[in-house]
């Protein structure tokens, strides 16, 4: 069985090429997934899910999160590893990383099985994140000589070692990064991993064919694993990276949840995502991405609070009938609506911006005026992209 790793920091896109990946497979190809959420709230495998290609109940389909599968789910990774490596009707497994996970764990757990491959590590990089939040590569590279001097790990370490034991890098985001920025990133990379096959993803595409990318070397990662240092590589805490889920019924401001992201989200912040709702948009379930200074908004679904009033007039009777049913015991007031978040970064920037991000809801007297059908200033794009 082929093994197709995709690695990369937080938030490059790997859940996005995974989805592109299992849409553009014929329908022959037998695959397996195995995707990581080092959050509690489990956003990646429910956006997986959505691709319908995949069974949990018939075990193609593994969602381990709470977590990196490189560390405090390591175990419960090498027990769904050791499933598939097992299975003859399975062809191609893919397994997508959490951002804090570090490569050479998953790495060595793959090669405990003979059944598997691996053929390809794909690492991810947000071209634009580089360019905004490190210099473009020369701040990271100078963070990284400044962590050896003194002795010190960090999350540049992890974002490096992620993009030196891939076989393929595919620089993300690449549609919004000047072409001269673009031509510094790959100055970037001939640096930091000379032999990586790079490729160049705008809008999430690319003209290869995912499953057949490889060239993965096994003695080069076993070279490098011996540079590493002697302790827990996989644990996101090594690297000061923790998250905090935000649960809350309450609709968001639009302009204050606007305000919050522009004008508190410290450097520390390395990524937030999740499903929202906006007072504004009260049918819509919002799909949240924010990763460094990159944010997006994309629609998701409609809530079906909002669905069983029938505002369109194309549902059937029985069919509202089965709405109100599954309604039962939600909100009285808000019905299934719900806004999940999870932060992902320091514990210093996630507890600062959490006091900035509980101000954003709605109040008592404005959850009334939203019952009366105000309207709210809205400062988001109005026409978002569907996710698929």
């Amino acid at each position: 069985m082929r093994v197709t790793i995709l690695c990369g920091f937080l938030g490059s896109g790997k859940t996005t090429l995974l989805r592109r990946m299992l849409r553009e497979a014929p329908a022959q190809r037998r695959l397996g997934v195995l995707v990581n959420d080092v959050s509690d709230l489990e956003v990646d495998g429910d956006l997986v899910r959505e691709a319908e290609r995949l069974s949990e109940a018939e075990g193609t389909l593994v969602s381990l999160y709470a977590g990196s599968i490189s560390g405090s789910r390591r175990e419960a990774f090498r027990e769904a590893l050791a499933r598939f490596a097992a299975r003859e009707d399975v062809e191609h497994l893919i397994i997508e990383t959490s951002g804090s996970t570090h490569p050479w764990p998953l790495i060595e757990d793959v090669l405990q099985h003979a059944s598997l491959e691996l053929h390809g590590f794909i690492t991810l990089l947000d071209a634009r994140a580089l360019v905004a939040d490190h210099g473009g590569g020369a701040d990271l590279l100078r963070r990284l000589v400044q962590n050896e001097a003194r002795g010190l790990r960090s999350a540049e370490n992890l974002l490096v070692e992620q993009l030196q034991f891939a076989s393929t890098i595919v620089l993300t985001k690449a549609e919004r990064v000047p072409a001269a920025d673009l031509t510094i990133v790959r100055k970037t990379l001939e640096i930091l991993h000379p032999e990586a096959r790079v490729l160049t993803a705008s809008y999430g595409k690319a003209e290869v064919d995912w499953l057949d990318v490889g060239g993965f070397d096994l003695a080069r990662a076993q070279e490098l694993s011996l540079g590493l240092p002697d302790t827990d590589l996989g644990e996101s805490e090594a690297y000061d990276i923790g998250h905090t889920v935000v649960r809350d019924e309450r609709p968001l401001h639009p302009r204050r949840f606007w305000t919050c992201f522009r004008e508190h989200l410290g450097l520390g912040i390395h990524r937030s995502k999740g499903f929202i709702w906006l007072a504004s948009r009260p049918r819509e379930v919002l799909l949240w991405n924010q990763s460094g200074g990159s944010i997006e908004m994309e629609l998701m679904a409609y809530w079906k609070a909002e669905l069983v009033k029938n505002p369109d007039g194309k549902l059937l009777p029985q069919e509202i009938a089965k709405l109100r049913d599954w309604l039962q015991g939600t909100h009285p007031v808000f019905g299934d609506r719900l806004n999940e978040l999870t932060l992902i970064g320091t514990e210093h920037d996630r507890a600062i911006f959490l006091r900035h991000l509980q101000t954003c809801f709605c109040t008592d007297e404005e959850i009334r005026h939203w019952q009366e059908g105000g309207t709210f200033d809205d400062p988001w794009p109005k026409n978002l992209r569907e996710v698929r």
